[in-house]
């Protein structure tokens, strides 16, 4: 599939329809971007008072539940896309097909992902936050950008998206 990807689906849509395959591709991606916003959010609470962090902790396991749900939703909301600009086009393909193929086209995001989630998660944890009062909160709410400005700076962002972009084309 990496190296060859026309030789890949051609000989792919031959063969019996299989889900198994993109779905452990779509089920890692969930994990491993479900798990680094988990971490990127229980780090960013501990710059607030405690009365203030538990609040992101909740939100830290929504995002996770949300984060892994949506994931199959886009693979899903990809699938009826594509689907439907191949019926536009008089294709007569099954959606089984399509949502297989669609599965197996987040690999780039996954590779992607196994790179950078790891760079940034080393870069995150070696990160001191530092402590914000509910004053400075009410003073300056821009506090916060400032926190997630230090934490994710812009080159740790540019680099991400430059491997993932390497990886993608």
């Amino acid at each position: 599939m990496i190296t060859n990807p026309n030789e890949f689906f051609r000989e792919l849509k031959d063969k019996e329809v299989r889900i198994r395959k993109p779905l452990v591709i779509v089920v890692a991606l969930a994990v491993l971007i479900s798990a680094y916003q988990y971490f990127l959010v229980t780090k960013i609470s501990q710059a607030f008072p405690a009365e203030i962090a538990k609040f992101f902790v909740v939100g830290a396991y929504i995002g996770i539940i949300g984060s892994f749900i949506g994931m199959f939703a886009v693979w899903l909301i990809l699938a009826v896309i594509m689907h439907g600009l191949s019926a536009f086009f008089n294709d007569n393909g099954s959606f089984r097909r399509t949502f297989e193929f669609v599965g197996y086209g987040f690999l780039p995001s996954l590779v992607g992902s196994a790179i950078t989630v790891p760079m940034s998660w080393y870069y995150i944890s070696q990160a001191e936050v530092p402590k914000i009062s509910i004053a400075q909160l009410q003073q300056n709410p821009d506090v916060v950008k400032s926190i997630m400005l230090y934490l994710l700076p812009k080159d740790l962002i540019y680099s991400n998206l430059i491997i993932n972009l390497a990886v993608s084309v």
